[in-house]
């Protein structure tokens, strides 16, 4: 098991260094800089420096771990981060406080304007724009170091993210070496996660010269997992094959501030505000029910925040300082599995995932029998293995896209528990704030 280990006495420092060269401007708005309190510990000059580039790697980690799992202080950065706010919309959370932007996306009724995701989208965008400019400076400075390896496959990752849980048209913009700001044009879904495979090979390869096999690992579960959203299903399995499965890179928390916190435990176990469903509207999974120690859910017994909603507990994240699993071996046998079905050989995928669930203690599943309960059979397996890791949105709408099944057979729908009915988005818009891009004038499409 492998477990990269954020310097956490580091990261103010990785972020005002970033703040002088990278801003958070390139996310959206010029005058949104990185928020810090201490502009002066590392000064944009020094980033030209060989020296800095472990500083820059930590700040790249530190602001991924903002956007990817959330933190727990909303004054000064922290956020829901995409893996709630994706569940949120997806089957993997329900709402349960009082706060009328998130209900919105649990509904599945989103404006652009949506407060809660300017803060999304910026803080995607800092890890997205942060780890571009860091692997730059590697170029410069150190080109085909680890460090390198490292950030490509974090920006990749972001990449990824934004195609998974966002509409097609995400914009890319980025600053110039004179500190311009060079406006992107919106990508379409594929285009932005054919940006993430090619930096997953330059990590790949990066990694393999510096002959660090966790390295390669975390670029090949994520260069499989981008190509299976591709519909690739043959080069996933092949990306994904060499993949050991005790592997895990993980996403670190930390007690050392709010903004490190865990956001997930954070919005449910600190709060009560996202309660685990039980079939969210009619197509959601059995999160509650079933009974499955991979889910780790219990009832409580208790109403969340808004003192209504029933309240049932994640306990995979139990603290403040719980890590995320971001890419791990059991997602690459996943995937082999899938390639598996798709290929025509649905022996050979329950085999993979019978493997995976002896690791669990669990029984083995059979052969349902008919193409669409195997369909059915596998997405519930990668749900179950991967609840609360941000796969599940990106899943629902593979369903579509990939399998052809209708939305409303797929998302929640009907009678929403906090009044009126379930909306029909089925991702994350760009927000509204991104429109001071003169490229930018909404989405591409709001299809799966």
């Amino acid at each position: 098991m492998t477990r990269f280990q954020i310097s956490r006495a580091r990261q103010v420092a990785a972020q005002a260094a970033v703040f002088g060269a990278v801003l958070a401007a390139v996310a959206c708005d010029p005058g949104k800089a990185l928020d810090v309190d201490d502009v002066d510990v590392v000064s944009p000059g020094q980033l030209n420096d060989k020296s800095a580039l472990p500083t820059l790697r930590n700040g790249v980690l530190s602001t991924f771990q903002i956007a990817f799992s959330g933190g727990a202080d909303l004054a000064n950065g922290g956020h829901e981060g995409q893996i709630t706010i994706s569940g949120l919309l997806g089957d993997e959370f329900l709402n349960a406080e009082s706060f009328p932007d998130r209900i919105a996306v649990d509904r599945r009724d989103i404006l652009p304007s949506n407060g809660s995701l300017l803060a999304l989208f910026l803080d995607l965008s800092r890890a997205r724009a942060m780890a571009d400019f860091a692997s730059g400076q590697y170029n410069k400075l150190d080109a085909g170091a680890e460090g390198q390896s490292e950030v490509l496959s974090i920006g990749a990752f972001a990449y990824t993210l934004f195609a998974e849980n966002y509409c097609s048209g995400v914009p890319f913009s980025r600053l110039t070496d004179s500190g311009a700001i060079e406006y992107g044009d919106p990508q379409t879904h594929d285009q932005v996660l054919q940006i993430s495979v090619a930096k997953f090979d330059s990590a790949i390869n990066i990694a393999t010269e510096a002959e660090n096999d966790d390295l390669v690992d975390l670029a090949r579960v994520g260069k499989a997992r981008t190509l299976l959203d591709l519909g690739r299903f043959a080069d996933a399995a092949a990306a994904a094959a060499d993949v050991p499965p005790s592997f895990e890179y993980r996403v670190r928390s930390s007690a050392n501030s709010l903004r490190q916190n865990n956001g997930i435990w954070n919005y449910t176990a600190n709060t009560f505000a996202f309660s685990v469903p039980n079939r969210e509207g009619g197509n959601g999974l059995p999160f509650l029910t079933a009974n499955d120690p991979r889910l780790e859910v219990v009832a409580t017994g208790q109403r969340g925040f808004d003192r209504a909603t029933p309240f049932n507990l994640q306990l995979k994240y139990p603290d403040l300082e719980a890590d995320v699993v971001l890419a791990s071996g059991i997602e690459a046998r996943l995937i082999e599995a899938e390639a598996a079905y798709r290929a025509g050989s649905p022996g050979q995928g329950l085999t993979i995932l019978n493997a995976l669930r002896a690791i669990a203690d669990l029984a083995a599943l059979t052969d349902p029998g008919t193409q669409a309960a195997r369909v059915d059979q596998l997405f519930r397996e990668r749900a179950f293995w991967l609840w609360g890791t941000s796969h599940r949105l990106g899943d629902m709408r593979r369903l579509i896209r990939q399998y052809g099944r209708a939305a409303d057979a797929v998302f929640p729908t009907g009678e929403y528990h906090k009044g009126g009915n379930y909306g029909t988005d089925v991702n994350i818009p760009v927000s509204s704030d991104e429109r001071n891009n003169p490229k930018f004038t909404g989405c591409l499409d709001r299809n799966a």
